[in-house]
C-alpha cells in the first residue's frame, strides 16, 4: 500500500510499504481519506517522544471496514467508519469515572500505533473493546466532513467543561482550524458576540470569511486593551486560546470578565510550559482556568450529529485537497498558515 511514512523532523515521504494485517479480535480499515493536524504538524517539524521513526502519523480519518475480527461490536465489513484514536485502558479511575480521554495509561494510533496517512489502518483488539470504532450513520456526510469529527469533538470536550451560555460574549485566540471550530461551536451554542484574535495576517483574512463579531489583529493592536474596548471596559465571559504560545495565556486573563472562564485549549511544549497570571485578578474577579485534553467517543458522535446538521461552515473549514502523495505540501501550507484544513485522498 502506499503510506506516509515519517522518518524523522521534516522528513515526510509517500512510499509503498507493507499492507497490515487485521490485528486479531480488531479490524482493518481502507481509508478513503485523513485531514492534516496541527499535531501532525508540530510531529513533522520537531518530532514526538512516542513517534519512533520511521512511523505512519494521521489520527483524522474515513473510511470504510474491510475485514473485523470482533464479535458484538455491532460493526461489519463494508461499514463507513471513522476512529477514536485516543484508546483508554478501561482499567483506572478516570475510566472508571468514564473520563475515557485523561486515562491514566492512553495509547493512541498515531502515536503508539501506525496512523491514517496511509491506505490501510490497522484498529488493535483494546481500540474495539473501547467502542473507538464509529459508524458513520448519516450518508449525507462526505468523506472529508466526516474527517472533522475528531477536532470538533477535541472542541466539544473543551467547551461542556467551558459552559457557554447564551448571549454571553466570547473571545477565541487564534484562527487556525481548532480556533474556527471553537468561534463555530460557541456561535452555534448561543454566544451573543463571538471575537476572534489572531496576529497571523493570512489566517486572519481567512477568519473574515465566517463573520464572526469582531476581529482583532493581536500582531498590530493590543489584545488586552482591544478587548476591553469592545466589551465597554466589562471584558469577555469565556476566552478560548487555541495558540500554543505563551503570551496569549498570560494576556487572556486580563480580559476576562467578572466571574469570566479562561479555556487554555492550546499546549505549550514539555519542559517550557510556565505562564505568569496575575493571581489577583483571578481572586477578586472570581474567575475559573480550565484546561481540556483531546476527547472520547461520547464527544466524536456528538460532532458527527453537529456536522449532520450542516451548521459549521465546513466549506470554508476544508481549504485544500491533495493527493496523499502530496503531503509534503499539505504539510506546508498549514505551516505558512495558508491553509485551514488540508484533506488527503487516497491515490
Amino acid at each position: 500500500m502506499k503510506g506516509a511514512v515519517f522518518y524523522g523532523p521534516g522528513d515526510m515521504r509517500a512510499v509503498e510499504v507493507p499492507t497490515p494485517a487485521c490485528p486479531v479480535g480488531g479490524a482493518l480499515i481502507k481509508l478513503s481519506g485523513a485531514m492534516i493536524c496541527g499535531t501532525d504538524i508540530k510531529i513533522f517539524k520537531n518530532g514526538h517522544p512516542r513517534v519512533k521513526p520511521p512511523h505512519i502519523i494521521g489520527h483524522e480519518m474515513c473510511g470504510r471496514i474491510l475485514e473485523i475480527d470482533a464479535e458484538g461490536s455491532g460493526l461489519k465489513a463494508g461499514d463507513r467508519v471513522t476512529v477514536q484514536t485516543t484508546i483508554p485502558c478501561g482499567k483506572c479511575r478516570m475510566c472508571q469515572e468514564g473520563n475515557f480521554n485523561i486515562c491514566e495509561d492512553l495509547r493512541g494510533i498515531s502515536q503508539d500505533y501506525d496512523g491514517a496517512f496511509a491506505e490501510y489502518v490497522a484498529i488493535p483488539e483494546q481500540a474495539m473493546r473501547m467502542g473507538n470504532l464509529i459508524k458513520v450513520q448519516d450518508d449525507a456526510l462526505t468523506d472529508e466532513v466526516v474527517c472533522l469529527a475528531e477536532p470538533l469533538g477535541c472542541v466539544i470536550n473543551g467547551q461542556e467543561l467551558l459552559e457557554i451560555k447564551p448571549g454571553e460574549d466570547v473571545l477565541v485566540i487564534g484562527a487556525g482550524p481548532i480556533g474556527i471550530l471553537h468561534a463555530e461551536l460557541a456561535r452555534i451554542s448561543g454566544a451573543g458576540r463571538v471575537f476572534m484574535a489572531e496576529n497571523s495576517e493570512n489566517r486572519l483574512n481567512i477568519a473574515k470569511g465566517f463573520g464572526y463579531t469582531h476581529y482583532i489583529d493581536a500582531g498590530k493592536t493590543d489584545l488586552i486593551g482591544e478587548t476591553l474596548r469592545l466589551t465597554g471596559g466589562r471584558g469577555v465571559d469565556a476566552a478560548i486560546v487555541t495558540a500554543p504560545a505563551r503570551a496569549p495565556m498570560e494576556q487572556a486573563v486580563e480580559t476576562l470578565a467578572l466571574r469570566g472562564r479562561l479555556s487554555l485549549f492550546g499546549s505549550l511544549g514539555k519542559g517550557d510550559s510556565s505562564i505568569t497570571i496575575d493571581s489577583r485578578a483571578v481572586h477578586y474577579k472570581e474567575l475559573k482556568i480550565i484546561g481540556s485534553s483531546s476527547s472520547a467517543t461520547k464527544h466524536m458522535k456528538k460532532a458527527l450529529n453537529i456536522l449532520s446538521t450542516g451548521r459549521i461552515s465546513t466549506d470554508k473549514i476544508i481549504t485544500h485537497r491533495l493527493p496523499l502523495s502530496e503531503i509534503v505540501e499539505g504539510l506546508e501550507l498549514g505551516i505558512k498558515g495558508e491553509a485551514l484544513k488540508v484533506y488527503l485522498k487516497m491515490d
